[in-house]
């Protein structure tokens, strides 16, 4: 993180006197800052296809089926592949509580009732 800040207090100090930021220089600030997100979410919110399986329950083919799917994102390439650990919740989430129509509530009320005809 600390080149990350250093490039922050960089830019916001601006230019030197008289000179403005390239476009490679520009280029190599984006480059810093996101090796610097990539190195922060890995080590947080990234998890293998096996460790995914294991938090949510599921087989690991589960998982690879949901990333074919669009369902949760791949991150990574070849044989590190890495899935997002606030993404994959949200999907579990989702299917956890699917929607409910209103005939369905419906339905549920009168049968509590006892007017199910």
């Amino acid at each position: 993180m600390a080149s990350l800040r250093f490039v922050l207090r960089a830019v916001h100090q601006g230019p030197e006197r008289g000179k403005s930021m390239t476009e490679v220089e520009l280029e190599a600030i984006r480059r810093i800052i996101r090796e610097e997100l990539t190195a922060v979410g890995a080590t947080g919110d990234l998890l293998t296809t096996a460790e995914a399986a294991v938090m949510v329950r599921v087989s690991e083919t589960t998982i690879k089926r949901w990333m074919r799917e669009g369902l949760i994102a791949r991150h990574g390439e070849g044989r590190t592949v890495r899935i997002s650990k606030s993404q994959l919740l949200a999907v579990m989430a989702r299917q956890e509580s699917p929607a409910v129509s209103d005939a369905e509530i419906e339905r549920m009320a009168e049968a509590a009732l006892g007017r199910v005809g």
